[in-house]
């Protein structure tokens, strides 16, 4: 803005030198100050509507408190300064408001910055994973087009053989036919040097139908084997495009959680506050019993549960605590978590049992990885 023409501002001025002089045009009547409120109001013309409808300080605290829940600062304060109707002691009250959200910000900027960085981390990781599982995918893709223009290939042979196999056995017949005629004419030697002819004949294109017929049955057996390798290849590509679907979803939970680590909203104000229109991932107090496991990842597991405004239960599944109190820590828990690769089938199967009979959601897991714990919370907040 500062290039341009109408406001006469060196460009190389830096940010807060900037912010002042433009603080300066802002209180001016003239062309530069005109051209600046101009360009608020384009800016902001469409969020400022429902405010210009407001006719009371009433309507227009509740828009404040609906934008600033959902992160619209800028636009919420342009639509309650540039109200006609505002009185100074709202605007005094928001300032205030306004004043204490910048040193929320700073006391927790921090710590925002520290767990957005690590959630982008781990979303870098998974995106570095996710691509080279996209490149086997690939490479899986190519082989297995490959082996089907194969099979393609060798049903042609097998059809063209089957072909040729006919026309030798219909061969064969003509002159076995020719032989009998022969036969019946009569035995002088002329006839007899015939059918000896048509017999050497008569045996060699047995010879060549006998090794047709065994070229035949080899091409069979290696198309038989080309279709089982496509079947296999077929289910191997099932499974990995089910992996990649998993592993998208993990990330887009694990992108839902950064988004909402780094929003500037205060939820001790907002009025969706433990409601269903929660604007991000909140757990909103619930339970969480995550069974299973990896011991050395509970502090984590624990972390991104309690980050997500839940309460942390764990139990291993029995390997060192008892599986007796599981149905006591199952009455307290809102969901139960578990992980296919770090418990037993035994008891994945008798957790599930009881969440059926107590009417508990039951996730399961992928592994015990934090991406699929942030998946199955991202699932049973939505």
């Amino acid at each position: 803005m500062a290039k341009k023409k109408v406001f006469s501002i060196e460009s190389k001025l830096s940010d807060y030198q900037l912010h002042s002089r433009f603080i300066a045009i802002s209180d001016r009547t003239d062309l530069p100050g005109k051209a600046l409120q101009k360009y608020f109001q384009r800016k902001y013309r469409t969020a400022i509507k429902p405010y210009l409808k407001a006719v009371s300080d009433e309507e227009l605290k509740i828009l404040w408190e609906k934008d600033v829940a959902e992160g619209w600062l800028d636009s919420a304060w342009w639509g309650i300064l540039s109200h006609p109707h505002a009185s100074e002691q709202l605007v005094a009250t928001l300032y205030r408001d306004l004043h204490m959200l910048s040193h929320d910000f700073l006391c927790n900027y921090r710590p925002r910055m520290l767990h957005a960085r690590q959630q982008e981390n781990k979303i870098r990781l998974l995106e570095e994973v996710l691509g080279s599982e996209r490149q086997i995918y690939r490479k899986e893709k190519r082989e297995l087009i490959a082996d089907l223009d194969q099979a393609r290939k060798l049903a042609a042979i097998n059809k063209a053989l089957i072909d040729e196999n006919q026309k030798w056995r219909n061969t064969a017949d003509r002159f076995h036919r020719q032989l009998r005629t022969a036969a019946s004419e009569g035995t002088d030697e002329a006839n007899v040097q015939k059918i000896a002819d048509l017999r050497q004949m008569n045996n060699s294109l047995c010879g060549e139908l006998d090794e047709t017929v065994r070229n035949f049955e080899a091409v069979r057996l290696e198309r038989s084997a080309a279709l089982a390798q496509v079947e296999e290849l077929k289910a191997a590509l099932c499974r990995q495009e089910r992996r990649e679907v998993e592993q998208e979803r993990e990330i887009e939970s694990l992108e839902q959680m950064l988004i909402h680590a780094i929003q500037e909203v205060s939820c001790a104000k907002c009025k969706d506050h433990n409601t269903e229109h929660c604007p991000g991932l909140n757990l909103c107090g619930k339970t969480v019993l995550y069974v299973g496991g990896l011991n050395k990842m509970v502090p984590h597991y624990r972390q991104l549960v309690e980050k997500s405004g839940g309460r942390f239960l764990h139990h291993d599944g029995g390997v060192e605590c008892s599986r007796s109190i599981l149905p006591k820590l199952l009455n307290t828990a809102d969901a139960v978590f578990c992980p296919l690769d770090c418990i037993s089938h035994d008891a994945c199967q008798c957790i599930k049992k009881m969440c059926k009979r107590n009417q508990k959601p039951f996730v399961l897991m992928r592994s015990a990885g934090l991406s699929s714990l942030a998946k199955g919370l991202n699932e049973i907040t939505q």
